[in-house]
């Protein structure tokens, strides 16, 4: 699954639907591109999750994943109450059919199993934000052995 030439929605499930959503927007070489955004940085006790569309493996036993995201440094936003996230975690679940819709779906960490904590390389501040200069950061992830879709 290649989301970088994704023209229209991408069809990915959101949790809380108020604080995901999706955009166009443009990468570092001016293409144009999808991506969610969540800013609800002022909003005690955050928990968004994002799902893609199911993934079938086609055979393969280990997922390869690239990532590319902005996170905005916490230290930038004033008065904050402590609900700015700079991380996010990474879970997979194997299943054989669609588990996630827009009406169902897990939203706790079980039955997921966690890949990884991601950390941004570089944030970009409220500065850098009025100039458009995102700070683009790409992480590879890999797990398995996989035994269902």
């Amino acid at each position: 699954m290649d989301t970088r030439t994704a023209t229209a929605e991408l069809g990915w499930t959101a949790n809380p639907a108020s604080g995901w959503e999706e955009v166009s927007g443009y990468d570092e070489n001016l293409n144009t591109i999808r991506t969610y955004q969540v800013c609800n940085v002022f909003e005690p006790n955050q928990n968004n999750w994002l799902l893609t569309t199911f993934i079938n493996r086609r055979g393969a036993h280990r997922i390869y994943t690239e990532m590319r995201f902005t996170v905005r440094d916490c230290s930038s936003l004033p008065n904050v109450p402590g609900s700015c996230k700079e991380t996010f975690n990474l879970y997979y679940y194997e299943t054989d059919s669609v588990i996630a819709t827009k009406k169902s779906a897990f939203w706790s960490e079980a039955p997921y199993l966690k890949v990884d904590t991601i950390a941004a390389d570089e944030s970009f501040s409220q500065v850098d934000f009025g100039g458009r200069l995102m700070k683009v950061n790409t992480e590879v992830r890999s797990f398995g052995p996989l035994t269902r879709n």
